[in-house]
């Protein structure tokens, strides 16, 4: 590329001092045109974006598992440039992953690659604003999350972030980085965001000592109100050893929300 530039800068220098054989309009035609397909290019979207129909459902009804009941394309992170890679995730519980961001002419779209080419329109992306976009037909918003590796922190920023009060007054509050205080021995939590498997009956969030190994507890707001219960088995499976279905158990801790959102 750096030769292909000399030539053509070397080429342009001479005639601009020799006699006026070309018109400029043969020098333009000769650059050679610059595929979409190919063209890397800033994305003055880029970020995380969740979809406005799973938001809703999630500010109305405060419950994970019934918004992800009525979801599809729910949540995507639009990469800073083009031509990189990027996962549209479908109901919380799988994606398409092969998509890639292109620029095409001034138009924005995400495509499928398929064996190292890009060989089908998915998505058209349509700017409306600084906080919202359409991906085909779905209008999504955009949301400042922490993400640690794949795991993107959307309900702890959604939902849990804040700071409560339990009823004995304690403080408690829950960081949209999954930290949390106010609970004893707890110092992390995880809420659970997919439940399209067994013995996920009832909304759950995971605390633990460490970011390993949480203990599971159901949990239930209603509006500023939190409460976390102990999870119980009504059905455990003997070949996977396993509890497949839950309800909720015993109320462990019941928290009011000082700052609702």
């Amino acid at each position: 590329m750096k030769h292909t530039i000399l030539f053509a800068l070397t080429t342009a220098t001479l005639l601009s001092c020799g006699s006026d054989t070309k018109p400029a309009q043969q020098e333009q035609a000769a650059a050679p045109a610059i595929h979409f397909k190919t063209l890397s290019a800033p994305v003055p979207f880029a970020g995380y974006w969740i979809s406005d129909v799973y938001l809703h459902d999630i500010q109305a009804h405060q419950s994970p598992r019934k918004a992800q009941q009525n979801i599809d394309e729910c949540f995507i992170r639009i990469p800073e440039n083009t031509l990189r890679p990027t996962t549209m995730v479908i109901n919380f519980h799988e994606g398409y992953s092969d998509l890639v961001t292109v620029n095409n002419n001034g138009a924005f779209q995400l495509w499928e690659k398929q064996n190292d080419t890009l060989a089908l329109l998915k998505y058209s992306i349509e700017n409306i604003s600084a906080d919202k976009i359409k991906i085909g037909d779905k209008p999504f918003t955009r949301i400042n999350i922490e993400s640690t590796g794949d795991q993107p922190r959307i309900l702890e920023e959604i939902l849990f972030k804040g700071v409560y009060e339990s009823k004995k007054g304690e403080r408690v509050e829950f960081k949209n980085n999954g930290e949390v205080s106010g609970l004893g021995k707890y110092k992390y939590y995880t809420p659970v965001i997919d439940y399209f498997d067994a013995g996920l009956q009832i909304d759950q969030v995971g605390l633990g000592e460490t970011k390993d190994n949480p203990t599971y507890f159901g949990f239930k707001f209603k509006k500023d109100k939190l409460d976390l219960y102990s999870l119980k088995c009504t059905e455990y499976d003997d070949v996977d050893k396993r509890c497949v279905e839950v309800t909720y158990g015993e109320k462990m801790h019941e928290l009011r929300k000082n700052d609702p959102q």
